[in-house]
């Protein structure tokens, strides 16, 4: 018996198999090492090219529907428009930590609390025209979809899609922001390392300001697609933030300096405590205090709250 007359494993059944083996077992002509390669390959055979053809169907979904994700999402509950809350685009992006398609990283991260995506090994996308998978690109590749664009703006390094907003990539943060560009409505601050609004070119440079969390909401900043606001102390926060934080507070959650000008409401303080009348066994008593606005120390009348500068007049002060 030689190998060309046994037939191949995957077109025998189990009883043709199993009597195969025991007939290369028997036959006298075949050495042991022989015996042995064939009987290793009869056993073997159908696992390996049956797990081959399982992961090569794995690798190359062809039919709609076989990747979770697999059909389109719309911005718009009456479906005139496709995307997510996050954006309007015409595609989907496969994830390759979870192999599902979703219609923007941010939709990935919102429904995974273990893991973000790794933007940069994004390599395919689903036109949700067609719900071909494809390469990641500006338009769908497919001759029915003839030049279908996925967005108007398309960002080959981030992987971004928007139809919507106007979006520009900064080569030093490395990542894309909602804006018209450097140099026309942001700048990019080397000292920061921050694209910032025009209008803040004159501002406090804290060294990489934008890599750390809001103070209020604590989302990673330089991440964040929210629009951030700088702070006079330096510090930033979400504009959102800010505008709610500011309804009950007025010094900075972090240094604790004044957010603007407070000379109105120190005027107010002042006349507050000029009615005041202090218990006489309190009478020309000072106390120590420090400005968290000029950081000096000094002294003070004594009252329960309100102490002021004998420096620069604030009344952001603390007892020492």
């Amino acid at each position: 018996m030689n190998q060309e007359e046994l037939e191949h494993p995957l077109i025998m059944n189990q009883e043709e198999l199993e009597a195969t083996i025991r007939r290369v077992s028997r036959d006298s002509t075949l050495d042991s090492q022989m015996k042995a390669h064939i009987l290793q390959n009869l056993l073997m055979s159908r696992w390996v090219v049956t797990q081959q053809i399982s992961h090569q169907e794995a690798a190359v979904p062809t039919e709609k529907g076989e990747i979770p994700g697999q059909n389109p999402s719309y911005r718009h509950p009456l479906k005139l428009a496709f995307g997510c809350k996050h954006y309007k685009r015409n595609c989907k992006i496969l994830t390759p930590c979870c192999n599902k398609l979703y219609t923007c990283i941010r939709c990935h991260d919102d429904e995974t609390d273990d893991h973000s995506v790794d933007r940069k090994a994004i390599m395919k996308m689903m036109c949700m025209k067609c719900l071909v998978l494809q390469p990641v690109g500006p338009k769908c590749s497919t001759l029915s979809c003839d030049g279908f664009s996925m967005g108007r703006y398309y960002c080959r390094i981030c992987k971004l899609f928007d139809d919507d907003r106007q979006i520009y990539h900064c080569p030093y943060c490395n990542l894309c922001r909602v804006g018209k560009g450097l140099g026309i409505d942001y700048f990019h601050c080397m000292k920061c390392n921050a694209c910032m609004a025009r209008s803040l070119f004159v501002h406090v440079c804290r060294e990489k300001c934008l890599e750390e969390n809001c103070p209020i909401c604590h989302e990673y900043i330089f991440t964040s697609n929210s629009p951030v606001k700088a702070l006079p102390c330096g510090h930033l926060m979400h504009s959102a933030c800010f505008q709610d934080y500011t309804c009950t507070h007025y010094t900075c959650p972090i240094c604790s300096k004044s957010l603007g000008d407070m000379q109105v409401y120190f005027g107010m303080l002042e006349a507050l405590l000029a009615e005041e009348k202090i218990p006489e066994e309190y009478s020309g008593q000072v106390q120590a205090i420090l400005c968290n606005d000029c950081e000096k120390r000094g002294t003070a009348a004594f009252h329960w709250l309100y102490h002021k500068c004998s420096h620069c007049g604030s009344y952001n002060t603390r007892l020492l």
